[in-house]
C-alpha cells in the first residue's frame, strides 16, 4: 500500500506576522483528479512556528480554516480513499490580500500511470509471496487501513503497533507507520520505521521513497539520493519517485541527472510531477535560456492555473522573459 507523502520542496521559508487581531479565514475547495469535488479530503495548513491545523472537506470539496495568524502558510491535502492521491503543496500569503479572506484551492495528483508488468498494481515481490503473515496481525493491519481511510491516524497507528507487535518482519506495516509521522513530520520516528522496513526487506520501494523524502527534508541531499535512486530501481514509474530524485539532485548543482529525472517525471505523468516544470525552469534559466525557463514557468501555470504561489511564479516567469529582450 503506497503510502502519503507531502511535498514540501523549493518553498520559501514560511514568516509570521506578529501582532495579528482575530485573524483571517483561509478557505477554498479540494478536487480530484477528474475535476470532480474532493468530498472528505484531509487539509492542513502549517506555519513555520509550530503551528498546525487540519480540517476535513464537505461533500463539495468546500474546507474552511477561521481565525489564522496573518503570514505565509504551506497547505497540502490527502484523500484517505486513495492513499496515493495527495495535492502538491500550495504556499498562502495572507499578506497579499486586501481581505480578511484567502481563497487557496487544492487539487489531488492523478494516480500513477503505469505500463510495464513489473508495475502492475498487485504484483506481489517474491518477499512478500514468501510471507506468512499471522492472521490476527493482517486483521489488525486491514483495520489500520480502514481507519486510515476515515481520517483516524491515532486509532490506525494503535492498530499498525499490534500488527507490528505480532508480525515484526511486517515490512509493509512498518512502512506504513512511519509514512504516519512523516506527515505529521516526525521525521525520526519515520526514519527509525523506514530502515527498520528495509533491513527485512531492502528491495522495498515505497520505504525506500519515504525515507528519501525524511532525508530531503533534513537537507541530507547525497544519502537522499541514494535511497531515491533504490525507490526508482523497485518501481521505475512513478513520477513521485523521479521529482523527489530530479530534487535531490538539483540541490546537489547536479543539473544533468536533475533535469533527466524531471523530465522522465513529467513524460509518464505531467499532471502527477507538474512541479518538475518549476525546477527544470530553474536548471535552464541557470544555462542562459531564459524563453524555455519561462515556458516551464507557463506550462505549469496551466496545468495549476490557481497556484498559491502563482503570483511570484508569474513575476519570475516576466523576469525572464525581459531577460531574452536584453
Amino acid at each position: 500500500m503506497l503510502h502519503r507523502l507531502f511535498l514540501v520542496l523549493l518553498l520559501s521559508p514560511l514568516v509570521v506576522e506578529s501582532g495579528w487581531q482575530g485573524g483571517i479565514t483561509v478557505f477554498g475547495r479540494v478536487y480530484l483528479p477528474d475535476g470532480q469535488p474532493g468530498v472528505r479530503a484531509k487539509v492542513r495548513i502549517e506555519i513555520v512556528n509550530g503551528f498546525w491545523r487540519e480540517v476535513w472537506s464537505d461533500d463539495q470539496g468546500r474546507y474552511e480554516f477561521r481565525a489564522i495568524p496573518a503570514g505565509r502558510y504551506r497547505m497540502t491535502a490527502t484523500n484517505p480513499e486513495v492513499a496515493e492521491q495527495f495535492s502538491e503543496p500550495a504556499e498562502s500569503d495572507s499578506t497579499r490580500s486586501f481581505a480578511n479572506r484567502l481563497q487557496v484551492d487544492l487539487y489531488l495528483r492523478l494516480p500513477v500511470k503505469v505500463g510495464g508488468k513489473e508495475d502492475r498494481p498487485g504484483v506481489v515481490s517474491l518477499e512478500e509471496a514468501a510471507q506468512r503473515i499471522p492472521g490476527g496481525a493482517r486483521k489488525s493491519h486491514d483495520e489500520a487501513t480502514k481507519l486510515l481511510r476515515a481520517g483516524d491516524e491515532a486509532g490506525a497507528i494503535r492498530q499498525l503497533n499490534r500488527a507490528i507487535d505480532e508480525y515484526p518482519e511486517y515490512f509493509q506495516a512498518l512502512t506504513e507507520r512511519g509514512s504516519i509521522a512523516m506527515g505529521r513530520n516526525r521525521l525520526a520516528e519515520a526514519i527509525t520505521d523506514f530502515e527498520q522496513a528495509l533491513r527485512i526487506n531492502g528491495r522495498y520501494g515505497p520505504a525506500w521513497q519515504g525515507l528519501g523524502y525524511c532525508q530531503l527534508q533534513q537537507r541530507r541531499f547525497e544519502e537522499a539520493v541514494g535511497s531515491l535512486e533504490r525507490a526508482y530501481a523497485a518501481a521505475p514509474r512513478v513520477p513521485l519517485t523521479l521529482l523527489l530524485l530530479g530534487y535531490g539532485n538539483l540541490s546537489l548543482n547536479r543539473y544533468l541527472p536533475a533535469q533527466q529525472c524531471l523530465e522522465e517525471a513529467l513524460r509518464i505523468d505531467e499532471r502527477a510531477a507538474a512541479r518538475a516544470h518549476v525546477y527544470l525552469g530553474e536548471i535552464v534559466a541557470r544555462a542562459g535560456g531564459y524563453e524555455k525557463a519561462a515556458d516551464h514557468i507557463k506550462q505549469y501555470l496551466k496545468l495549476n492555473p490557481t497556484a498559491a504561489d502563482g503570483v511570484k511564479l508569474r513575476e519570475l516567469e516576466d523576469g525572464w522573459r525581459r531577460q531574452v529582450k536584453r
